[in-house]
């Protein structure tokens, strides 16, 4: 079961109706629903003078306190227990899917160049993908270790093999960087390279940044979803709290920057821009 905690306020008064208001007692509604095998508690509190009293959903929210789906606007005293659900786990799912679908959508990927950002070596899978669509494709990460099975695996099965190394310096020459996390540090890549990635990074960087991703929920879930989160946050608690795995095999049908939208046709065009333009100085 997973939780969902929806604080209402009622409007700010004055006089004699604040006085009332704070009088009255706060509402606390449970309900629960269910979709394919799937049990969401959506618990709304109706609060008449604008505060959250803990005590008062405490037995009802039980055992998912440390994992609540709520507001990011929502914030909980320290050492209280509670804590809003949050994972980049199926984020970075999206952000591979996205990429590879770019690169299995574009009719010559040769002249292409990948650059896969996984410090912690935790994307194995991503490289045995991309190789199927792209042959220079570079990793960097702080363990190279971690990825020698893949390696075999895709040298194995499909004749093909990659560049694993430490030095960042290695992505400044890709056209696309496929990014299955939050980066926490200014990658030395081009300014028209591409670069998808989990979420919102936390260095400033020099490409065109895609982080945000917009999907269209399967039939049944969008039923029991809280209208007040989003698609992808409200699936990101389906896949990782409960088991919905499958949803980590879902395109997305656009992602975003801090200014604009694309879709995989729009940011395959690009890359197929940018490779025309490549050509065009080597012919020079």
């Amino acid at each position: 079961m997973i939780t969902a905690l929806c604080l209402k306020t009622t409007e700010q008064t004055k006089g004699i109706k604040k006085l009332i208001n704070k009088l009255r007692p706060d509402i606390v509604k449970t309900e629960i629903k269910s979709a394919r095998g799937v049990t969401l508690k959506e618990i709304t509190y109706i609060s008449y003078n604008g505060k959250l009293h803990l005590e008062k959903i405490d037995g009802a929210i039980g055992a998912n306190r440390n994992r609540l789906l709520c507001s990011e606007k929502l914030s909980f005293p320290e050492n209280c227990g509670y804590r809003r659900f949050s994972s980049n786990d199926f984020t970075a799912r999206l952000c591979a899917n996205m990429a590879v679908s770019v690169l299995e959508f574009l009719e010559d990927n040769s002249d292409v160049k990948v650059g896969i950002y996984d410090p912690d070596g935790d994307s194995h899978d991503v490289l045995f993908s991309t190789l199927r669509y792209c042959s220079s494709v570079t990793v960097v990460t702080d363990y190279p270790d971690s990825f020698y099975c893949e390696l075999n695996r895709a040298l194995d099965e499909m004749g093909a093999s990659a560049v694993v190394t430490k030095n960042r310096l290695d992505l400044a020459d890709v056209d696309l960087v496929i990014a299955p996390c939050i980066i926490d540090e200014r990658l030395p890549v081009r300014s028209n390279s591409l670069v998808l990635t989990a979420g919102l990074p936390t260095a400033p960087q020099n490409g065109l940044v895609y982080y945000k991703y917009s999907v269209r929920i399967p039939n049944g879930f969008n039923e029991i979803r809280p209208k007040y989160f989003d698609e992808v946050y409200f699936c990101s608690a389906l896949y990782t709290l409960a088991g919905q795995y499958e949803l980590g095999s879902m395109v997305p049908t656009a992602c975003r920057s801090y200014s604009s939208s694309q879709t995989v046709a729009s940011l395959a065009a690009y890359i197929k821009s940018m490779s025309a333009q490549k050509t065009l100085e080597v012919d020079k």
